[in-house]
């Protein structure tokens, strides 16, 4: 037994039976952002009877248990549209949903889609961090602007679960337009700890000193300044300790998978 769910404005068939094969849309894309395990493209196509630039998300599988488990739980676009919508609603700029699409098998997701709106040219926030010609201050405001951002998601009750500088997008180089992306893991919580606030921030990897030292214009610092400014000590000693949990999780992750390969 099949059942779909379709959330949107109208498209053409020929459109929405498209943007559920991966490959049609690497085919028909303006620009493949991402191949693996989900595909991420900007496309041009019709929408409500004009064309509209448009960035398509069609989610593959990490894992086997992901799919397996997927009868229980909602698609992953699905969870991205919710999220955008509640982080909007925070205040918390993310590229505007447009449609979302679940096709299930026997409960089981055989084919998923989310399409957003297109934020124009950007770059990543990683890519500028790490560009030595791009000055301190100019550094500096979008840390300020992404500190905002993850304050009014905690406040609001969200954790990202992948808070990393690769899902924050600087639109056209303005640094005051930057938007958070890669929804799907973000879950809402009746209540938010300390620990787990600092334990979503841990994987931003804003400085290389991982606040194991003390030295002038460290990133983190200066994030969690601008984050909470009244819990600043607090929320530095813990985020300490999350840092060097989330360093040893990723070091037996990467062992992990070496020895797979073995």
């Amino acid at each position: 037994m099949q059942k779909s769910a379709y959330t949107g404005p109208s498209l053409s068939r020929y459109h929405f039976e498209g943007l559920t094969n991966k490959g049609w849309i690497i085919e028909k894309a303006t620009e493949v952002y991402k191949r693996q395990p989900n595909v991420v493209a900007l496309m041009e196509f019709e929408i409500d009877n004009r064309f509209r630039k448009v960035v398509v998300k069609c989610f593959g599988w990490r894992n086997t248990i992901s799919a397996i488990m997927s009868p229980f739980m909602r698609s992953r676009a699905q969870k991205s549209w919710d999220a955008s919508w509640w982080l909007l609603e925070a205040g918390v700029p993310v590229p505007k949903p447009i449609a979302v699409f679940t096709n299930r098998s026997r409960g089981f997701v055989k084919s998923n889609f989310l399409i957003t709106e297109y934020i124009g040219q950007n770059q990543k926030v990683r890519q500028i961090l790490r560009n030595g010609i791009v000055e301190v201050k100019q550094k500096n405001l979008i840390l300020r602007k992404m500190a905002e951002m993850v304050r009014k998601m905690h406040q609001a009750g969200m954790i990202h679960h992948d808070l990393t500088p690769g899902n924050f997008l600087v639109k056209d180089s303005n640094c005051e337009e930057i938007y958070l992306v890669d929804l799907n893991r973000l879950r809402r919580k009746s209540r938010i700890t300390v620990a787990g606030k600092m334990h979503d921030i841990s994987k931003m990897g804003l400085c290389s000193c991982n606040l194991e030292y003390s030295h002038e214009n460290c990133r983190w610092q200066y994030f969690l300044r601008q984050y909470e400014p009244e819990q600043f000590d607090r929320n530095l000693k813990v985020l300490k300790r999350a840092i060097r949990r989330t360093r040893v999780r990723r070091k037996v992750k990467k062992l992990k998978k070496i020895n797979e390969k073995k």
